[in-house]
């Protein structure tokens, strides 16, 4: 195992390997980064001290059927120019995420061909984080739709609790994009056909 391959295998640019153990069905790759990649999070500043780490760990890519993850001390710093005591940033993983952007990416591949059940026994994970991945991905892409080019749209109604709740679904009607969704407010009128109107 080396450094090299953590980089061109996982992507793990400025960390170094320190080493591999295995347990429990899991491999567990440790890692640390490389002192010069160091800087404040708030100013960018190179001139730090540090104050510790806490450890980690973050699901990573599997090898096989053989699950991965990553474990580093995610070290902790004070800023000698702005004065700021923080934790470094993960450069492989988003804030308050327990795994990698690549496992994450791999995840959203496989939801392209499998339901998120399937995805979350293939990868021996939760289905709630196999569902977290999909929400993140979706609310990235499409919570902001562009309405520069809406001409036509669609409304129509869904029951998410029978014959009690609706939610009230927009789409471009030349994308088939979903441009709202959103509740009916309590006694609103009940949309009983789909209409269809020019913009």
């Amino acid at each position: 195992m080396s450094t090299s391959l953590l980089y061109h295998g996982w992507g793990l640019k400025g960390y170094r390997y320190v080493r591999s153990h295995y347990g429990g069905g899991k491999l567990i790759f440790t890692v640390k980064p490389n002192p010069r990649s160091l800087t404040c999070p708030v100013c960018h500043c190179r001139d730090i001290l540090l104050h510790g780490s806490i450890y980690r760990m973050w699901r990573e890519v599997s090898i096989g059927c053989k699950p991965v993850f990553i474990q580093m001390g995610i070290p902790r710093i004070e800023c000698r120019e702005c004065s700021a005591i923080r934790q470094v940033k993960v450069g492989f993983s988003d804030e308050r995420r327990t795994y990698t952007r690549g496992f994450e990416r791999y995840a959203l591949e496989l939801s392209r061909h499998m339901t998120i059940i399937d995805v979350a026994r293939h990868l021996n994970v939760g289905w709630d984080l196999g569902k977290d991945i999909q929400k993140r991905y979706l609310h990235k892409h499409f919570s902001r739709p562009k309405l520069k080019d809406l001409r036509q749209i669609a409304i129509d109604e869904i029951s998410i609790v029978r014959g009690q709740k609706y939610l009230t679904v927009v789409l471009d009607l030349d994308t088939g994009a979903m441009v709202f969704v959103g509740d009916l407010t309590p006694g609103a009128k009940k949309i009983s056909n789909r209409r269809t109107c020019g913009c």
